[in-house]
């Protein structure tokens, strides 16, 4: 039966409260109504008060909280046998009452109710006012009053990553498998299967989660076949466009590059055109690869900024990560821009020779813990570093290492090599991809731990709209998109909420891209090459994904081409 105003006053745990919410001992704090906040917002006396909260909770004997999180001083815990894991959020008004256990990253917002026997698995979300009614009156005489008979228990089971929505109801004797969604007032009173996105009173099952739907995959597909043809028709214009006499030595010019980086937007117009099959205008192919060539520095292997300054430091054990003079990122910009012409690199990179003498010491200088991006970004420069060197020049020393050193570094319950500000997964997300591109995925290597990696990805895409409202960058999208196809080559997991995912990121695409210019890195800005190669690869990622790439007229090329560029020996 459906829990009543009447049960919801009872208390199923036998045994004395754990706490009494609502105490006059702690002021209202925000965190209160918005938990998520508090780890990257506490000041140091809220993280003592908390702590010092928790121990009481702890002493009663009847409660036990995992690392992390954030429990209220003015929700209710009042079972007799409360198990949270790490990592759980509580507000305010929660009521926890009987025998209720949580696992990992768990959270119950405002009024919340979990009451009887109930089992939560990791990653569920109970939004404000809902109710799990793990137990209920017995009313099977009908000669005495319901009041008199006491309560019967079988127990609600919630599997892993569940969103229960806002002022639903569970009844008792309900399992709900992983990956489910409850609608905002549904009333749960059957069993449901995994993926189940269910609505109504009673609920019941509207689809599967993971069926992108027809009409969101076409319109994905129509999306990215409408981009395809504005590509196709414009692309020369775009180069042309960005066509310049005012860079001595480069033809292009590109304002998010041309001083930092200033090879690239030569580089980004190679790759533009080789993926529709053909060479940029303003050199052969021959004159193309002398040019880029000429930029390498015979020492480090490293492409010189100016060419005319100093020449980037390398090789040695004692050489630095960041060479003066060098823009590392062209260690992928250039000898790529070069394959797509049919050439390579002059010179040995040296400088990753140095950096894998002291690998262990090398990564574990790197600052994981808050610049997941930056961490990620140089990895990805090491190991194409050491694809061109094994591919070129003769192989890479202990380049067999690097992916071993890198697995034992991941979060197996992340997914990810860094970890999260507050609730923020953008820059290890992103910094996922640059790793891995550089070196797994580069290599055709397995990747450690895909699952947990994909529920982060999802997770993460989720948490920001999709970036649909905010943050519709090309690097976000893509490095949601990369991760996912290459964690997708390893496991069936969650496949479904993958399609519907890239699908989902993929509407709208083809209104990004303006005539005669191509697309902008991020709106607001002027479209350049950099955005438009990026938009295009991250194009040609989906369609390859959603089964039409042979429909879009142009392909991957140079650095977010999708196969491995080379095979380590030994592996198939």
């Amino acid at each position: 039966m459906t829990a009543t105003a009447d049960t919801a006053r009872r208390r199923p745990g036998s045994g004395a409260p754990a706490m009494s919410g609502g105490s006059d001992r702690f002021d209202a704090q925000p965190f209160d109504a918005q938990p998520w906040e508090f780890a990257a917002k506490a000041s140091e006396e809220e993280r003592r008060r908390q702590a010092a909260f928790r121990a009481e909770l702890e002493a009663t004997g009847r409660v036990r909280i995992g690392e992390g999180g954030y429990a209220s001083p003015r929700a209710y815990l009042v079972g007799s046998a409360i198990s949270l894991g790490r990592d759980c959020l509580v507000a305010a008004g929660v009521r926890l009452d009987g025998s209720v256990t949580t696992g990992d990253n768990c959270s119950f917002n405002l009024n919340a109710t979990a009451a009887g026997t109930i089992s939560l698995g990791n990653d569920v979300r109970v939004a404000a006012g809902a109710g799990l009614w793990g137990f209920d009156h017995a009313h099977g005489d009908p000669d005495r009053p319901i009041a008199k008979q006491g309560t019967v228990s079988q127990g609600i089971e919630v599997g892993d990553d569940v969103w229960i929505g806002h002022n639903a109801v569970v009844t008792d004797g309900v399992r709900i498998g992983s990956h489910v969604v409850v609608a905002a007032g549904a009333v749960v009173t059957r069993d449901l299967p995994d993926y189940a996105l269910a609505a109504g009173n009673p609920a019941r099952v509207i689809r599967d989660r993971r069926e992108t739907g027809a009409n969101g995959r076409q319109a994905a597909v129509d999306a990215l076949l409408r981009l395809a043809d504005r590509a196709g028709r414009d692309w020369r214009t775009v180069l042309e466009r960005a066509r310049t006499d005012g860079r001595p030595g480069f033809l292009h010019s590109d304002p998010r590059n041309d001083d930092g980086d200033p090879v690239r937007p030569d580089c980004d117009a190679i790759q533009i055109a080789a993926m529709f099959g053909e060479v940029a205008d303003g050199r052969d192919k021959t004159g193309w690869i002398d040019a880029l060539r000429a930029r390498q520095d015979p020492a480090s292997g490293l492409f010189a900024k100016d060419s005319g300054g100093p020449a980037p430091s390398g090789g040695g054990s004692g050489s630095d990560w960041r060479p003066e003079n060098c823009h590392l990122y062209d260690v992928l910009c250039v000898p790529y821009a070069l394959e797509c012409l049919g050439g390579a690199p002059a010179h040995r990179i040296a400088w990753a020779d140095g950096v894998f003498e002291r690998l262990p010491d090398r990564l574990d200088a790197l600052p994981w813990r808050d610049r997941g991006w930056h961490s990620g970004a140089m990895v990805d420069t090491l190991g194409t570093a050491a694809y061109v060197n094994a591919r070129y020049f003769g192989g890479q020393p202990e380049m067999a290492a690097l992916a071993g050193e890198l697995a034992v570094r991941i979060d197996p319950n992340s997914g990810m090599w860094s970890p999260p500000a507050g609730e923020d997964w953008l820059q290890p997300v992103n910094g996922y991809y640059r790793l891995v591109r550089g070196t797994f995925a580069q290599f055709g290597l397995p990747l450690p731990w895909p699952r947990a990696t994909i529920d982060t990805v999802l997770a993460h895409a989720a948490r920001n709209g999709h970036f649909e409202q905010a943050g519709r960058t090309a690097c976000n999208m893509l490095d949601v998109v990369h991760p996912l196809m290459v964690c997708a080559e390893q496991t069936d997991h969650r496949a479904g909420d993958i399609d519907a995912c890239i699908a989902r990121l993929a509407v709208g695409i083809d209104e990004l891209w303006q005539e005669g210019a191509g697309i902008p890195f991020v709106e607001g800005e002027p479209p350049g090459l950099q955005g438009t190669e990026m938009w295009l690869s991250i194009a040609a990622l989906m369609a390859r994904h959603l089964g039409i790439a042979e429909r879009m007229g142009f392909a991957l090329a140079g650095i977010h081409r999708f196969e491995p560029a080379w095979r380590l020996p030994g592996e198939p």
